[in-house]
């Protein structure tokens, strides 16, 4: 981290002399102030050796603990810089000073005069020789590589033993003050600490390596990206992120990025002030364009396509933004990137002159930096190197600093911000959620869509149904609070609207997660197009202006809703049947928990439920977005280091739950939804392990299974959906009309001859068959079923063989011989027939199978 001088207590002079130095001790300290003291510095090179740690001294601290002595080129000492760490007001502080030999002469607090040559904290004169110059001199061929602070050089020996690694004296703000042209036609990579600071520094040192108009400077100049997840302050002597190898480091240093500055084009100047043009000729006035910002770099998708200028600034508040502008909105009509620009809080000139220079600006600049642009949030994976990014352009990852989203718009998503801290969020929101099934299963939902891309999985959703007040919403509460805010209009969006606007939201919330409530306000019609379109994971192919095709959108989700009725009475209001794969896309899920509490089974200490639900949905709008910030950072370091073993410890996680809770003849439509379950299931898992959540080792997992194992008890089985349909079909139809379109035949003497009715009796309108007593049963039936009837009318909508083998697996359909489901009978006044002949248990009656009557 970057080395920050400690002030010391009581106004204590930070040059006096310190105590044991060459083994001299001295008594008392001197004022801060002293007009009369005298300083000469030995001449350089020194002929002193390097003094140990413990010949300098630090008022407040002590003895040194380390010290790094400063060479000429041809390794003569220079200086030493010390670094010192104790307590102060019982406060851990470090402090890292300079060293001089020389003679000093000063006047002490108790007015004695002191006058002694040898070490004293002095900061050497300006320009300053860089740490490790001997070292240039000795490997003239070799890289360099620059760091901040000596501590963090000596470490970055060790991990770039092919690089020479230098750093200057003073700290951050001190690099113009050391001497850079002894990089002259050096091949120079930077390495800044993660942090504001650092990256000031690495800047200022590039500026001064390669000066514009400089007679000596570095052939060239790269600064490493630090992933924006790594710790604040990191640097290479402190040790690597979890899940972060050594290799990643090699990576990253591979990856620097050009640090040349921008060239503008002719007449653009960036000042403290702003941007500006100056005309070409002397009578014109400059232009004032926008506020101050800074060019990053170019980008384009990797395949030159798509180019954009990314750029940076800082509002009135001191809050940064960024926006990739795309390039060909220098082309579009009317005032886009001024107002975009505005809003986000960079002031651009309302002048339509400045608004033309701004584009002709943003036209002209080039950098020789490049960046990847994406245009949607999620996993990215630019040159083998996974990447996460946030709607708001926040990545994740080692390649985060180097891949950015690209929009049309300058603002941040505000569904995609955090508040609070983790720790609040956990105590706020994640306990109380603790041994409440249904909210457990959302939260670990909303962290289960970054593992879709991990093990190749589906997106797909879950719907909490129930009547109003039984906690549904506060469900989506809980799981938006996981990324943003969770609220209605936030994280929480509207099963209300249009087919487009659901398209986008998709999109933007791509591996992350989309929540939608009260799907009794959307149009019935549009609900299972709008499903399929969700777990398909595209929109609609749409024309461009040009009649072409446009490119559609893409994404992946695991998408959370809830309301009043299921999915399937939702259909039905539009008339429409509910297909197999709507149920496997959106799975219904009961609100009630079974505790007569709504969605809750513990109440944590409150009154009630109602006060839980109002504490959790208050919580939710307070503490938020910093869960899965960090379930990301885990999730792309495990991934990083090994993703091979991530994938196989979720794959295993599947299978043991399918194992666990799947009968051995489930259904691939059952296998699949507990493929869902399972990876909601191991995504709180690892949450737990990695301290986001919580909760108890197998809270998230027994949640999942208790869910899972009440959808499959909801739904019937575990069979296929379209075998359901088919039982359920045919038994309705025998239910709606066994009487009146069933012509009964009525069994006359115990010889089984039959005799057909009466000719004065009720005579069957529109008859698809015919109804008889098995033989020996005086109480059931069973129904013969003409073709024509069964193709057209009983299985209509549906495949009439496949219904045929469903009923016929059951043992509901009687069969001749062989493999035909139909059979012939005799039926009087009719002659033979051929009919399906269906036993009346399909109705729950009992059954004794008869022998065929045809005979």
């Amino acid at each position: 981290m970057s080395e920050q001088t400690t002030s010391l207590p009581g106004g204590q002079d930070p040059f006096a002399p310190p105590k044991g130095m060459n083994g001299t001790h001295y008594e008392g300290l001197v004022t801060k102030t002293d007009p009369e003291e005298i300083w000469e510095p030995s001449k350089l090179p020194l002929s002193v050796s390097v003094p140990g740690p413990r010949d300098l001294y630090h008022p407040a601290f002590g003895p040194a603990v380390d010290v790094w002595p400063y060479f000429d080129p041809k390794g003569a000492l220079l200086f030493v810089v010390a670094r010192f760490e104790g307590e102060v007001d019982g406060k851990k502080k470090k402090d890292v000073a300079p060293f001089c030999h020389g003679r000093r002469v000063w006047t002490d607090r108790k007015h004695r005069r002191q006058d002694r040559t040898g070490w004293h904290m002095k900061a050497p004169p300006a320009p300053r020789q860089i740490f490790n110059l001997h070292k240039l001199t000795e490997r003239p061929d070799a890289p360099v590589l620059v760091v901040e602070g000596e501590k963090t050089a000596q470490a970055a020996e060790l991990l770039f033993p092919d690089f020479v690694v230098v750093t200057s004296q003073g700290g951050s703000k001190a690099a113009a003050r050391s001497d850079w042209t002894v990089l002259h036609r050096r091949k120079v990579v930077g390495w800044p600490d993660r942090d504001d600071p650092g990256r000031r520094y690495m800047n200022d040192v590039a500026a001064a390596a390669r000066p514009p108009k400089g007679l000596s400077k570095a052939a060239t100049f790269d600064i490493v990206q630090v992933p924006t997840d790594w710790p604040e302050g990191w640097d290479l002597a402190d040790p690597l992120p979890p899940g972060v190898g050594e290799d990643l480091l090699q990576e990253l240093l591979e990856g620097a990025m050009d640090a040349d500055p921008p060239q503008l084009p002719p007449g653009f100047t960036m000042r403290a002030e702003g941007l500006f043009h100056y005309p070409e000729s002397e009578e014109g006035e400059r232009t004032f364009i926008s506020a101050p910002f800074e060019v990053v770099g170019e980008a384009n998708d990797g395949n030159g396509m798509n180019w954009g200028l990314l750029i940076r600034w800082l509002d009135r508040d001191t809050r940064r933004h960024q926006w990739s502008v795309p390039k060909r909105l220098v082309h579009a009509d009317g005032n886009r990137i001024a107002e975009e620009l505005e809003d986000a809080g960079l002031h651009c000139n309302p002048s339509g002159k400045a608004r033309s220079l701004l584009k002709q600006f943003i036209g002209g600049v080039r950098s020789k930096r490049r960046l990847i642009c994406v245009d949607r949030t999620g996993w990215h994976n630019p040159n083998g190197r996974s990447v996460f990014i946030l709607p708001g352009g926040e990545a994740f990852g080692p390649a985060a600093s180097t891949v950015i989203l690209q929009t049309e718009h300058a603002g941040t998503d505000g569904a995609f911000i955090a508040s609070g801290t983790l720790q609040e969020w956990q105590d706020q929101v994640a306990r109380y959620a603790s041994g409440n099934d249904r909210i457990v299963l959302a939260i670990c939902t909303a962290l289960a869509t970054p593992l879709l891309d991990i093990v190749g999985g589906d997106s797909g959703g879950i719907h909490i149904t129930g009547d109003s007040q039984t906690g549904k919403s506060t469900t989506l509460y809980a799981a938006g609070s996981v990324w943003g805010k969770g609220a209605r209009g936030a994280q929480v969006r509207q099963w209300r609207a249009t087919a487009n606007g659901l398209e986008g939201a998709a999109a933007e919330t791509s591996d992350t997660v989309l929540i939608l409530d009260e799907m009794g306000q959307a149009s019935g019609s549009d609900v299972a197009d709008t499903i399929y379109m969700l777990a398909n994971g595209s929109g609609k192919l749409r024309a461009g202006k040009e009649g072409g095709s446009r490119r559609s959108r893409t994404w992946r989700t695991m998408f959370l809703s809830t309301g009043e009725i299921t999915l399937a009475a939702k259909m039905a209001e539009a008339g429409r049947k509910m297909m197999a794969g709507l149920e496997v896309r959106l799975v219904n899920l009961p609100a009630d928990a079974g505790a007569g509490m709504g969605v809750f089974q513990k109440l944590h200490g409150m009154a009630g439920p109602a006060e839980l639900a109002k504490h959790i949905a208050t919580a939710a709008k307070t503490s938020y977005g910093t869960a899965g910030r960090r379930f990301l950072g885990h999730l792309v370091r495990a991934r990083t280091a090994d993703q091979k073993k991530l994938e196989a410890r979720v794959k295993a996680a599947q299978a043991e739950f399918a194992k666990r809770y799947l009968p051995d003849n489930a259904a691939g439509q059952v296998r699949s939804v507990a493929d869902r379950f399972a990876l909601v299931g191991a995504a709180g898992e690892l949450a737990i392990q990695w301290g986001v959540l919580p909760w108890a080792k197998g809270e998230a997992s027994a949640a999942a299974a208790a869910c899972f194992k009440t959808w499959l008890g909801e739904r019937g089985g575990a069979g296929a959906t379209e075998d359901h349909q088919a039982l359920s079909q045919v038994q309705g139809f025998i239910e709606a009309h066994g009487e009146s379109r069933f012509t009964p035949l009525v069994r006359q003497d115990a010889d089984g001859y039959l005799e057909a009715p009466r000719a004065d009796g009720q005579r069957t309108q529109n008859r698809v068959g015919w109804r008889r007593r098995p033989a020996g049963d005086s109480e059931g039936w069973e129904y013969l079923i003409m073709p024509t009837a069964w193709t057209n009318e009983v299985c209509k909508g549906l495949d009439p063989k496949r219904v045929a083998a469903v009923l016929r697996q059951a043992s509901l359909l009687i069969c001749g011989r062989g493999k035909d489901p139909s059979m012939t009978v005799k039926v009087p006044g009719e002659g033979t027939i051929r009919v399906y002949r269906v036993s009346g248990a399909i109705l729950g009656m009992r059954e004794t199978m008869g022998e065929d009557e045809a005979e």
